[in-house]
């Protein structure tokens, strides 16, 4: 069987036979994670819908952190009431791959002809399992995450762009202590993001990781040739010490854990807090640096480089085996043949170049765009559309993309591209029989947060990570992990 999925493997059910052509559309649910859907969005997918014959039920679900929206795919796969296309995680593609939960795409792959075309082998094969093609991973992006800092408190304050994690420290608790906007209140915060992502240049400048942009989850590293699990790394309780102490200094956005979409951010648009870790289209699209400056024209923002700690800089970690998502049909819908061809229709209109993939890029031609030969020329109405890559379920072409729609915003997405992170691979090792998973995250997670809470004292770190060794076998997942690192030549 080719990464093309051309041959028919033994046992597989065969493809839908093509069903008779119906005016009525085919009702098609659909569930992701995220941000939340814009009137625009709504009508971009409406639009497709007409299309290829679909009514769409589209939904996204907003969460704080990305094991909400795993933990309601576990109830409903559990439940026998999942949608008819789904996002996944890596793990849940290996779970629900054993308990038959989810369709082998591999004898479908010759109905997704663009699919076929844009996805090169190494983007496949991060959707099989022991070589069948069960999800369809959104293809590789590129790093978006960067500290940004407001530009004008540093000066008012008479303070340096911090170059050091001490430096950072103090400008973090100075945007709290110390009144940046002149209103005569400590009603500032010095830093905030989404979830534990927030820490994680923090957790770089001691070469520590935990977790990535779309994980929260111990990573799988590199360290003296040898698999290394980043959460029981001495390293690691430096990070938390330091990171624990600056939040008992109160500067730190007491809802990092909790916001959810585009919450924190807003609280930098809206001059609440002076330092963000997220994406740098989150402050520097057009329509969010006029919702900074509406709040006060004097407002400024900047990018700054990961703080140098005693390990290093680095700006997190970047898994060079992840997918932000992975595609899933439910193998339920083999028994609705004509729902599953619209289905695999749909993942092939808005794949590739062409009117599906230039929708879900640039929406509408003649509103959002126009061409010229074969080239995309924004008009100004296409800074609407804000959150469309919720609705580009199989990637982009990531960098000719983004240098079109955002010509202004270049300096930013150089930027973070360029930006020194820990390497990991996360998604190269099978999960071990007998062990689960999804609990070791729970309890690693919840430990995580109670560290930096000062819920549990950093004394206890040791006993912490031989619970993690003992009670939930993390040795057997590292394990495994060897065994897949050297069989990709990563370590010897």
């Amino acid at each position: 069987m080719t990464d093309g999925g051309t041959a028919t493997p033994s046992g597989a059910t065969a493809a839908p036979a093509a069903s008779p052509k119906s005016t009525t559309p085919v009702k098609l649910s659909v569930l992701i994670g995220g941000t939340g859907l814009s009137d625009v969005d709504k009508k971009i997918q409406a639009e497709i819908g007409k299309k290829i014959g679909v009514d769409f039920d589209f939904n996204v679900m907003q969460t704080s952190n990305n094991n909400e929206y795993a933990n309601q795919i576990n109830v409903r796969v559990a439940a026998g009431n999942v949608p008819d296309i789904f996002t996944v995680s890596n793990d849940q593609m290996q779970q629900f791959s054993k308990q038959g939960a989810i369709l082998d795409l591999t004898n479908y792959m010759d109905k997704m002809p663009n699919v076929k075309k844009a996805y090169s082998a190494a983007d496949l094969t991060k959707g099989k399992v022991d070589g069948k093609q069960m999800t369809l991973p959104k293809r590789a992006a590129v790093p978006y995450r960067t500290l940004m800092l407001r530009k004008d408190w540093l000066d008012k304050l008479n303070l340096p762009i911090p170059k050091t994690l001490d430096e950072l420290a103090i400008v973090i608790k100075a945007f709290h202590d110390r009144d940046p906007d002149g209103n005569g209140k400590q009603d500032t915060y010095g830093l905030t993001g989404t979830g534990l992502d927030v820490f994680a240049p923090f957790f770089g400048a001691f070469g520590a990781s935990y977790g990535t942009a779309s994980s929260a989850e111990g990573n799988l590293m590199i360290k003296d040739d040898k698999v290394a699990y980043s959460t029981t790394q001495p390293e690691m309780k430096q990070a938390l010490k330091f990171i624990n102490d600056l939040y008992k200094s109160g500067a730190i956005d007491p809802d990092i854990l909790t916001n959810k979409g585009n919450a924190a951010s807003t609280k930098a648009q809206k001059g609440q807090v002076g330092v963000i870790y997220s994406n740098w289209s989150d402050m520097f699209k057009d329509e969010f640096v006029k919702l900074t400056t509406d709040t006060n024209p004097n407002a400024k923002f900047i990018t700054i480089e990961p703080p140098v700690g005693s390990g290093g800089k680095f700006n997190g970690a970047f898994d060079n085996s992840a997918a932000d998502w992975r595609i899933a049909l439910p193998k339920a819908l083999e028994k609705t043949p004509e729902k599953l061809e619209k289905a695999l229709a749909y993942l092939n209109f808005i794949t590739g170049a062409g009117e599906g993939q230039n929708l879900v890029m640039f929406g509408f031609e003649g509103t959002h765009y126009t061409k010229e030969g074969d080239a995309i020329k924004p008009l100004p109405a296409v800074s609407e559309l804000g959150t469309t890559f919720q609705l580009q379920l199989t990637g982009r072409d990531e960098l000719p993309y983004l240098y079109t729609k955002f010509p202004k915003q270049k300096e930013y997405i150089d930027f973070a591209i360029n930006l020194p992170y820990i390497k990991v691979y996360n998604n190269f090792s099978k999960i071990p029989d007998g062990l689960n998973k999804s609990d070791k995250d729970r309890f690693e997670n919840e430990e995580i947060i109670k560290f930096i809470y000062g819920k549990r004292p950093i004394d206890q770190f040791d006993d912490f990570v031989k619970t993690l060794n003992t009670t939930y076998q993390l040795q057997k997942y590292v394990d495994e992990a060897d065994k897949a690192f050297k069989e990709k030549g990563l370590i010897k």
